[in-house]
């Protein structure tokens, strides 16, 4: 992604983590393609799953196969031994299964509603692939963006449903954005914003965060 051009407009909150994020995130190859059948694969490599260490996976594996079809030819246990550093290597099936229905369609899937007709994929993988294409879909809410958001809205209390919450910060920004207000909040969330002792004071949004001025001010 182009850190430098599509700067979003200048409100509250989402501009102002997204500036941060084009600045100090983190990049990773599935940050920078456009297929989302790579994106997706990334997504369930993610979960339960460190960051680096899928990067290293998910690069075997499109080296190896490139394509949907590829994956979907693949021998199970090759792709098996792939991801053996990350454990659950069930999802070797899994993904080979996303594979053969990806591949087997005229039209590949399109929205986050469609994604979530694969096997095996849920709401937030779907969501977070959609978003990375600017296709049709819903806020990305998981356990550790949800932190940050509730943080940043003061409310931990949990006043209000996952959806409303990430709502209320997504929509600050054009759905152009999303991506990468998406990426800026998991990667604030593993830099700054931590569950216990969070780096308030290098937070771009501190000045602004609920959570900060009603514990630390």
């Amino acid at each position: 992604m182009d850190r430098e051009s599509d700067q979003p407009p200048d409100r509250p909150i989402a501009a102002e983590v997204i500036r941060w994020w084009r600045a100090e995130g983190r990049q990773f190859p599935w940050r920078l393609t456009g297929h989302a059948f790579r994106i997706l694969i990334a997504e369930m490599l993610l979960q339960r799953s460190r960051s680096r260490s899928v990067a290293q996976v998910y690069v075997g594996i499109f080296e190896r196969w490139p394509t949907a079809k590829s994956i979907a030819e693949a021998d199970v246990s090759e792709l098996r031994d792939l991801i053996r550093p990350l454990g659950f290597q069930s999802r070797a099936e899994k993904i080979k299964d996303i594979a053969k229905e990806w591949s087997a369609r005229d039209f590949p899937p399109a929205s986050a509603g469609q994604l979530q007709l694969l096997p095996g994929i849920g709401p937030y993988s779907a969501n977070a692939t959609a978003i990375a294409m600017s296709w049709d879909a819903d806020p990305c809410v998981d356990s550790v963006s949800i932190r940050v958001l509730r943080r940043f809205i003061g409310d931990e209390d949990v006043e209000h449903s996952d959806l409303e919450v990430a709502s209320e910060v997504y929509f600050q920004v054009p759905r152009l954005h999303w991506s990468a207000l998406n990426w800026a909040v998991l990667d604030l969330a593993a830099a700054i914003c931590m569950p216990k002792n969070p780096r308030c004071n290098d937070c771009p949004v501190e000045s602004q965060c609920k959570w900060s001025q009603r514990y630390r001010h």
